[in-house]
């Protein structure tokens, strides 16, 4: 967990020092305050997601498989939803969070699958 925890931490500053750089240069007319707060969010929920995914795979190696895949259904399903409820109150600037929201959901979802994939073949 805490060499993910490193990983995800990096990878977000990482993201924080891209956000400010396009945000203050070329795309400062498209800068939203809640994108901050966006990148925190993921990286608190992956952080939340991976570390119950590790204690399932050490406490039912045999089922991991399918409750991986439940859980990812659930992070999904509850990303959505966020997503939702922000374009419903926010319909000014959905365009430009949802790009966010997806470009972000994508980054952390590669980490995530990156660092298990490899957790899996250590295991096997």
């Amino acid at each position: 967990m805490k060499s993910f925890l490193i990983k995800s931490t990096t990878l977000t500053a990482i993201v924080f020092v891209i956000g400010v750089i396009f945000y203050s240069t070329f795309l400062k007319s498209y800068f939203i305050p809640v994108l901050p707060f966006a990148v925190l969010f993921f990286f608190i929920v992956t952080n939340l997601v991976h570390a119950y995914l590790l204690k399932i795979s050490i406490k039912s190696g045999s089922r991991f498989t399918s409750q991986y895949m439940a859980v990812s259904f659930i992070k999904m399903f509850f990303y959505l939803a966020v997503a939702i409820l922000f374009v419903f109150f926010n319909r000014e600037t959905a365009k430009t969070f949802l790009l966010n929201f997806l470009l972000l959901y994508l980054v952390y979802t590669i980490l995530e699958v990156f660092e298990f994939s490899k957790l899996v073949r250590q295991k096997g």
